[in-house]
């Protein structure tokens, strides 16, 4: 019985957290309006440190380009209203444009570019998949205070593996996308 209990226990509370963050993270600085994000971004970040590059396209167009196809580079324009117009372009031609409008795309909150969340719930019906529960994933898209591109991404998660284990956690990521020279953005 003795055993039996630091083992329910330690199955009762189970749960893991993961922050990464680039070198030299210096966080996410107050952007007054949508203006400020106008500008010629390198499509993906720096993967020189062993960190999984992260893509502006594969957030602003999920699967929509290959990692033959990638663009080189996004340039953000400002449109009309509360919007915001994203090119991909590599070469200098223009390979994807679209329109993003506040309140239906995403939301600015705290000089922030919040997207809408992601929900996903799981019932271990995929083979090899013994996770019953939900979870939900943010991606949050701002300026760090050298005026460069941050990309914060975090996912929360809570259920059961093998039907008895509770688990809940949460992983977050944090990558820097540089601005690219304006000359790059010119078509």
């Amino acid at each position: 019985m003795k055993r039996a209990i630091p083992m329910a226990l330690f199955l009762f509370i189970a749960g893991c957290a993961s922050t990464d963050l680039t070198e030299n993270d210096t966080g996410f600085a107050e952007s007054p309006t949508l203006d400020v994000f106008v500008g010629c971004y390198r499509n993906c970040s720096d993967s020189s440190d062993g960190s999984a590059p992260v893509c502006l396209t594969s957030i602003i167009w999920p699967e929509q380009f290959s990692a033959e196809t990638t663009p080189e580079v996004v340039d953000i324009q400002r449109g009309d209203g509360s919007s915001l117009i994203a090119s991909a372009i590599s070469g200098g031609a223009v390979l994807k444009q679209s329109r993003f409008r506040e309140g239906e795309d995403f939301e600015f909150k705290a000089g922030r570019i919040e997207l809408k969340r992601d929900y996903i719930v799981s019932g271990a019906r995929q083979p090899g998949n013994p996770f019953i529960g939900v979870a939900t994933s943010k991606t949050v898209l701002g300026l760090d205070t050298a005026g460069q591109g941050r990309i914060s991404q975090s996912t929360t998660f809570a259920g059961t593996g093998f039907l008895i284990i509770p688990v809940a956690g949460k992983t977050s990521h944090t990558q820097q996308i540089e601005r690219a020279p304006r000359d790059l953005c010119l078509r």
